[in-house]
């Protein structure tokens, strides 16, 4: 059995394919090293901080990384900028999808997944006590 020829149309989408999944895991594997490199960094400097943990006070994002520029605290700099890509990547992932959808000229699909980007975004911006 031979395989059928792919048109370019659907050798370019198998291709935009490809790339989302390669970025998608690039992106866990970047935040995944920054992450990691940030929190090793900081248990090698302040040894076992697991005490701190038994009275949590929560703190906005910014003011976070206003303490950590005040304080000059390169490792939860890291640790927090690997974070962010983390959380960063279903934005990036459902926005390629949507463009995606745009390239299958599927307008329902694509109206859809920007409309979970628009969600998306606005759940991230009302969540995050700047």
């Amino acid at each position: 059995m031979t395989p059928t020829p792919q048109t370019p149309e659907k050798e370019s989408l198998h291709d935009l394919e490809l790339t989302i999944s390669q970025i998608l895991r690039g992106g866990v594997l970047f935040a995944g090293i920054f992450l990691l490199t940030g929190w090793l960094w900081m248990w090698l400097r302040d040894g076992s901080d697991l005490q701190s943990f038994s009275t949590y006070e929560p703190r906005p994002f910014v003011e976070n990384i206003q303490w950590a520029l005040v304080m000059n605290d390169r490792a939860l700099l890291i640790a927090q900028f690997g974070l962010v890509v983390l959380v960063c990547l279903p934005l990036v992932r459902v926005l390629m999808t949507a463009i995606l959808f745009l390239k299958q000229k599927d307008k329902g699909l694509a109206l859809m997944a920007l409309t979970v980007f628009v969600a998306l975004v606005g759940s991230f911006l009302l969540g995050i006590d700047l």
